[in-house]
C-alpha cells in the first residue's frame, strides 16, 4: 500500500518553493513523522477546504470508481480492476493511500490538479515527491493571471 501526504502550498511562496521542492520534502517528511502539523506548515500552507477535496471526488472521481463511500471522515473509492484509495483530512494535509493499481494515484492526482495547481505530495517512506501539477503549466497559468489583473 502507498501512503501520501499530500499539501496545499500558499500562492505567495509558490514561486520560492519551485527549485527548492528537496527542502519542502523534507519539512513535510518531518511533519509526517510528527504526527500534527508544525508551525512551519501553517506558514507556507494553505488550509484544506473540505468542500474543495469533496467536490473532486464526487465529481470527477465518482465516474471513474465503482463504489464510493463516505464514513466517519474517511472516503473510500473503489475499483473492481484498480483496487482502492482510502482519503482523510487534517486542517493543512491529505492523507491518502492507495491500495492497487499506481492508476490510482494517477486518478486522483489528476482531478486533485484540475481544482488547483499548488497542490505538492509527499509519498511516505520512497523518498518521492512532486507538484500533482507540472512547473510549466502552472506558470502559464499565473502569467494569465497576471495579465487578467493588469
Amino acid at each position: 500500500m502507498r501512503s501520501y501526504g499530500i499539501y496545499k502550498v500558499k500562492k505567495m511562496y509558490q514561486p520560492f518553493v519551485i527549485g527548492r521542492e528537496q527542502l519542502l520534502y523534507n519539512l513535510l517528511t518531518k511533519n509526517l513523522e510528527q504526527g500534527e502539523d508544525l508551525k512551519e506548515i501553517h506558514y507556507l500552507c494553505d488550509i484544506i477546504e473540505k468542500q474543495t477535496v469533496h467536490d473532486v471526488i464526487a465529481l470527477k472521481l465518482r465516474k471513474l470508481f465503482t463504489t464510493m463511500e463516505y464514513e466517519n471522515g474517511k472516503y473510500t473509492l473503489t475499483h473492481p480492476v484498480k483496487g482502492s484509495i482510502y482519503i482523510t483530512l487534517s486542517d493543512y494535509s491529505m492523507n491518502v493511500y492507495c491500495d492497487g493499481s499506481r492508476m490510482l494515484d494517477l486518478d486522483l492526482f489528476v482531478a486533485l490538479s484540475e481544482s488547483g495547481n499548488r497542490f505538492f505530495a509527499v509519498m511516505d517512506g520512497h523518498e518521492e515527491w512532486g507538484w500533482l501539477k507540472p512547473i510549466k503549466y502552472m506558470q502559464q497559468a499565473t502569467e494569465k493571471e497576471e495579465l487578467m489583473f493588469r
